[in-house]
This record gives structure tokens, C-alpha cells and sequence, in this order.
């Protein structure tokens, strides 16, 4: 039935609201009376609030270089929380103007202004309005942003409640940390360093603002976008961010905020018109890495047991985490791949270094570049061919048991074995020759002789002990010509167990990591490495590939009287080309290839790798001084025997095959030696593998 005619008649919604409005004001005096009230006219029940109830807040996690440069963000929300002290007056006060001006007072709510937006609500359709800073607070934090009179009315309790438990000032600093601006900015100051910039007389670019820099133009621009952070979009509708500031202003102004010069002044500011970055997720192939080991590797428990546990860690616990990278290493890492790698569609370079003495790893380059492949050529599974890099493997694996650099092999190409299938050299060679002679001319056949010699079941786990990782080494003739896949991070770690005296230190990208409240909970100086072979092991296979650079395949890497040892590495049809190598301070690989698949052109280890690690090395160890290696010591004096596939003989003048050449090693010396008495050809022939399948290395 329908209302007589000029008789007034409530809607039901309207209804609904003036019985909301007015038992909330009922409940609120009861409230104020009763504090230890547990209900509110038989509402669901409410047990007294304890602050600890408020939802943590998720806080964005910064990436830091050795230097303490900002190199990446990580996180869910981009937030960084703010200590209500960092917050300027003006800017608080231009908060409490827009969206609370009785805060200061009131007792979490505010009676007046409900009164006020339910005369608005009684057409709006919904309850809305009217909301405190403190019930923002709640309704964020503790409870839903769904509205409805049920969730209201808990809002209105939980809020007196609150202000029970905190100051003001904590309820204050917990709601600026809290509240989104829009455009992906979570708190005050988060929202201050993303919506306005600052230019320093000495910096080529343009900074986030801090708090403390922001106009009154910028505080009455962000207390504006608090009930409207996406409507009133700055980047999005500039004209709505106008009139909104000016509402904020004229707010300020009736307060006795700012005066009407202030305010003229303020609304004369420029509107920000260069959008921010929304995305918060790795922009660098180092925070790539970073954030897949924080995740991934166990050795970052603390974080948490598992790996989602570790990843909500990293993305809403806002810590502090110092990268192991040297931004000069960096840098001179980039620069001398630039410098060096040909102008070849698709070619490309990656390098790795790594300080042997803990495994930090200094510089990266991953390849062509983050911002045209995320693939990560330098870390990333399952690698590339390291081709005759790989022979120190098969050399430490041999002095470690009892061979020496004296005992003599054949060389002789081609070399075949019945069960193993057959192989030959990528170069001249063939022969009777030392150990140490086959090492700096990587004569392939003799490391095949050699590696059978000493056995898979020393090689395999050896290689896994000095840093291969991948579980997936097999048996195969041509594992020691490095057919088998590998990544040049793991050849770092093989250079740099060599040149830590055989002690391996896991590369470490992470140094420390800081929580929010500044304690320490990861340290990377606390983690001992772990002997792959013994210091004497060491010390002569240093000898030994110290030739290489004196005077066999990598003399391009010399450093002068800086001493080094290295190895270079070429993979079938010059598809892969690889340099290893290293100081006492720095330990490197250097792979050249095509980004996206094996093709010919790439060239030998011994030209454009070992190039860009001669003129990477010395400038990062410029400033650094001369270290001297260990000298060779007792492995390198035992007494030579002959090698052939089936062991080490006592007879060390033994030999099988044609012996037409005798290749012998060039001495090392600190300044630039003579040639060697034998210069692999120019156009060396393809190597031939019958068994097993795969590629085989293609020159030294």
C-alpha cells in the first residue's frame, strides 16, 4: 500500500540507517561510561582489543651493492614504513585536515561526523562515511573494507578499543604507513620518493623526494588521493589531482594550517606527470639472482624452512639485504666485454668472477643484456659446453691421486678405445709428452688417456667437490673436453677452489641480511668452506696452468709480472669459446658464443675470452696488490711414470701410438716468456667423437 499523499515515508534502507545511526551513538555513550563493556545491544560479541591484533604490515625488501647502492626493490606492496618523527608537520597536518580534523581529540570516532554522513547515506544506498583515522586503521588492519551496518558497528568498537590501547601518535604512524596513494605507493613515504623528484646539483638523474622535502603543494596533493587514490590519479587525471588539492588546501586553510599566501602558492605547484614504476619485481639480471637464491637455496633457512615461507619473507618482510656485488668489478666486467666481443648478430658474452678467499661473487655479466633476455647465460641450468676448460678437472683429479706433472702420455691422434669409442686432437700434437706438456697445449687425446687413467670414479665426484653441481655427469670419453654442459658460474667456482689453495667457498651473492629493526639474521663471513683437494693438489696444478698462460693456448691473458693461471676452451665448429682463470685475489670465467643456440663462429678460448680476461683482470686489480701463488711443492716433484688408459706404469718412457713429436711445457716466469716449442695450426681439423653422442671440444 502506498503512503497517504504528503505523507513522508522511510525507505527501508533509510530506515535501517537512522536505527544504525542512532544505536550507534547509544553504544558509543555506553562505551565511553562502560569502558570494560563486552556488548553492544546484542551485536555479536567483543572482547577487548589488544594492539598486537593489527595485520602486519608487508614492506618492501632492498637489494644493496658492496658500496650500499640501491641496485633493486622486491616486494609485494611498495612500502618502505616511515617513524612518525621522519613525517613532516605539514604533511601530518595536512592528513588530519582531509580526513580527520577532531583526531587529536576524538575517542576513535567521531559522533558530529557520523551524525553528518548518515543524513548523506540515507539516499546513498549503502553505509558509508564518516570514518575516523582510527577506524581507517581498523577497518585496514584489523577487519575488511566490506561495508555493511554488521561490519560497521564492529569498526566503531574495535576503534574505541584502539584508542585505548595506543597513543595517538602510534595510531597515527601505524594509519601513514598504511594507507595506498595509488599508483602501486603504499605509506607516506613510499608515496613521497615514487609521486615527486628531486634534483641534486651532482647527479645526472633525478631522485625520489624524502619526506622531509615535500612542499605544501605535495602534502595537500597525498592527504587528497587517501579516499580516492585511483579516481584522482595524478599520472592518470591530472585535472581531478588538481581539484582535489585545491579541496585540501582550502581545508588547511579553514584549520589554521597554512595562511592564504600558503595556499595560493601551493596550488600554483606543477601537478607530477612522470608516472613511477608500479611493478615491484626484479629490473637486473643481479636482482633476478638474488631474489631466486633468497627463495630457492637452503643455505637461506633463516628466511624460513621452505621455499614459499622464504618468498613471503622477501617480499613483505622489508629487509635490508647486501649484495656481494663490487660495483667498479662491475663495471670493468661490462666494459671489457663491450669493448672486446665482435659486432655479430646473436654473439654475446657472459662472465663471472668470484674472490676465492670467500666466494663472494664481485660481477656478472649475464649476457646480452636483462632488458632484451631475462635467460641468464652466466647461472642459469642447463649451461653451455666449457669445452677443454673442463681438463682441470681432470688434471686435479689426477695429481690429487698421485699422478705428476712428470709422468708422460701419449698424445697421439686418433685415440681410441674400445669401450669408450674414439676421439682426436684439435691440434697438432701427437706424440709422446709430459703431463704438464699436454695441460698448456690442451693436447685432447693425452687428457683422454689420462682421465681413463685415473678413473670416472674419482673424476665425477671430484668435479662435483670443486664446484660442478648438476648431478647429471656421466662416464662419457669426452666429459674432460667439457661436452657435457656447465655453467660459467660453476667454472668460476672450479678457478677460484684452485686458487683458494683448494679450499671451495659456494659462490655467495648475498653477503648479509639485515631484518627491520636492524638485527644481523644472515651473515655470509660465518660460512667455512670446504677442502675439494689438498693444498699441495693445488699449488702444482697452479704451476701447471700457469703455462698455459706463459707460453701455451692463453697467453693473450697475461697480466705482466701479476701472477695467473688460466685455461682456455673451444667446443665443436668454434661454437662455444671459454676462458678460465685466476689470481690469488679474483677468479673468472669467460664464455663467447650465440645467445640462443650452438653456432659455429664463436672462434677459440685463447682469443676473444681470454682478451676480454686479460683487459677485465687488469683493471679490476689495478689498485690490488701483487700476490704471489704458493710455490709448486712435492706433487710437482714426484718422479715421472707413463700413463695409458689402463693406469700410471713405473715405466715412464713407455709410449704407444706414433710418437713422431714430443711436446714439452714452457717455464713459468713472472715476465713475458718466449713462444713454445710447439704453435698449434691456425685451422685446426674438427674433432671426431663415435661414441657417446655429443659435441666435442674444437680447439684448445
Amino acid at each position: 500500500m502506498s503512503a497517504p499523499s504528503g505523507t513522508f515515508r522511510l525507505s527501508d534502507h533509510q530506515l535501517l540507517t537512522t536505527i544504525v545511526i542512532g544505536g550507534t551513538v547509544l553504544a558509543i555513550s555506553l562505551l565511553m561510561v562502560l569502558p570494560g563493556l563486552s556488548m553492544v545491544g546484542g551485536a555479536n560479541e567483543y572482547r577487548p582489543l589488544n594492539a598486537t591484533k593489527l595485520r602486519s604490515l608487508a614492506a618492501r625488501s632492498t637489494i644493496f651493492d658492496a658500496a650500499g647502492n640501491e641496485i633493486a626493490v622486491l616486494g609485494r606492496e611498495n612500502r618502505a614504513p616511515a617513524e612518525l618523527d621522519e613525517v613532516p608537520e605539514i604533511l601530518q597536518n595536512a592528513v588530519i585536515a582531509v580526513e580527520d580534523k577532531t583526531f587529536w581529540t576524538n575517542d576513535g570516532v567521531d559522533v558530529n561526523g557520523m551524525a553528518r554522513a548518515a543524513v548523506k547515506n540515507l539516499t546513498s544506498g549503502e553505509i558509508q562515511g564518516g570514518s575516523t583515522i582510527t577506524q581507517q586503521l581498523v577497518k585496514n588492519r584489523i577487519l575488511s573494507p566490506k561495508r555493511d551496518v554488521s561490519r560497521k558497528l564492529r569498526e566503531i568498537v574495535l576503534a574505541v578499543r584502539l584508542n585505548e590501547q595506543l597513543s595517538k601518535e602510534e595510531i597515527f604512524e601505524q594509519y601513514l604507513n598504511t594507507v595506498y596513494f595509488g599508483q602501486g605507493s603504499y605509506g607516506v613515504k613510499t608515496a613521497a620518493e615514487r609521486f615527486f623528484l628531486a634534483v641534486d646539483a651532482d647527479a645526472q638523474f633525478p631522485r625520489g623526494k624524502q619526506l622531509a622535502e615535500v612542499t605544501i603543494g605535495e602534502a595537500a596533493l597525498l592527504a587528497g588521493l587517501i579516499s580516492n587514490p585511483e579516481g584522482n590519479n595524478p599520472f592518470v587525471y591530472p585535472e581531478r589531482a588538481h581539484e582535489r588539492r585545491t579541496s585540501a588546501l582550502e581545508l588547511m586553510l579553514d584549520q589554521g594550517y597554512i595562511t592564504e599566501e600558503e595556499a595560493a602558492a601551493a596550488n600554483e605547484e606543477p601537478i607530477p606527470s612522470i608516472k613511477p614504476v608500479p611493478e615491484l619485481r626484479p629490473r637486473n639480471a643481479w636482482a633476478e639472482e638474488i631474489q631466486d637464491r633468497l627463495i630457492n637455496d637452503p643455505v637461506f633457512t633463516v628466511l624460513g624452512a621452505t621455499a614459499e615461507q622464504r618468498r613471503d619473507r622477501v617480499l613483505t618482510g622489508g629487509l635490508q639485504i647486501h649484495a656481494t656485488l663490487d660495483p667498479s668489478v662491475q663495471a670493468n666486467a661490462q666494459q671489457a666485454i663491450d669493448e672486446i666481443l665482435p659486432e655479430k648478430p646473436g654473439f654475446t658474452g657472459a662472465l663471472v668472477a668470484i674472490d676465492p678467499r670467500d666466494g663472494f661473487v664481485k660481477a656478472m655479466v649475464a649476457g646480452p643484456g636483462f632488458e632484451l633476455s631475462q635467460y641468464n647465460i652466466a647461472t642459469s641450468y642447463p649451461g653451455r659446453q666449457a669445452g677443454s676448460t673442463w681438463k682441470v678437472i681432470t688434471l686435479a683429479a689426477a695429481l690429487e691421486n698421485g699422478f705428476s706433472p712428470n709422468d708422460t702420455v701419449s698424445g697421439s691422434s686418433p685415440c681410441k678405445f674400445e669401450e669408450w669409442g674414439e676421439t682426436s686432437n684439435a691440434e697438432g700434437g701427437g706424440g709422446t709428452m709430459t703431463l704438464r706438456a699436454a695441460t698448456a697445449n690442451s693436447v685432447n687425446c693425452a687428457f683422454a688417456r689420462t682421465q681413463l687413467a685415473v678413473g670416472f670414479d674419482k673424476v665425477i665426484p671430484l668435479a662435483h667437490d670443486m664446484g660442478i653441481k648438476q648431478q647429471t655427469l656421466q662416464p662419457i670419453l669426452t666429459l674432460t673436453l667439457g661436452t657435457v654442459e656447465s655453467t660459467p658460474l660453476e667454472m668460476a667456482t672450479v678457478a677460484s677452489t684452485i686458487a683458494n689453495n683448494g679450499m671451495r667457498h659456494d659462490p655467495l651473492f648475498v653477503s648479509k641480511i639485515v631484518d627491520p629493526v636492524g638485527a644481523v639474521i644472515f651473515d655470509a663471513a660465518t660460512r667455512p668452506g670446504e677442502q675439494a683437494i689438498s693444498p699441495e693438489t693445488a699449488a702444482c696444478e697452479i704451476d701447471l696452468l700457469r703455462a698455459v698462460i706463459t707460453g701455451g693456448t692463453g697467453t693473450a691473458a697475461r697480466l705482466g709480472d701479476r701472477p695467473v693461471f688460466g685455461k682456455t676452451g673451444t667446443t665443436d665448429n668454434k661454437a662455444d669459446a671459454n676462458f678460465l682463470g685466476a689470481t690469488p685475489q679474483l677468479a673468472a670465467f669467460v664464455w663467447h658464443g650465440n645467445a640462443t643456440a650452438r653456432v659455429p663462429g664463436a672462434g677459440f678460448g685463447g682469443q676473444i675470452p681470454a682478451r676480454i680476461f686479460q683487459v677485465f683482470m687488469a683493471r679490476a686489480l689495478a689498485n690490488e696488490p701483487v700476490v704471489q701463488f704458493p710455490p709448486p711443492g712435492p706433487v710437482c716433484e714426484r718422479p715421472g711414470k707413463f700413463i695409458d688408459a689402463g693406469g700410471r706404469t713405473k715405466n715412464a718412457t713407455a709410449a704407444t701410438g706414433p710418437t713422431s713429436t714430443t711436446l714439452t711445457a714452457p717455464a713459468v716466469t713472472p715476465t713475458q716468456p718466449a713462444p713454445p716449442t710447439t704453435t698449434p695450426p691456425t685451422a685446426p681439423p674438427t674433432t671426431t667423437v663415435t661414441q657417446p653422442a655429443g659435441g666435442n671440444e674444437g680447439g684448445p
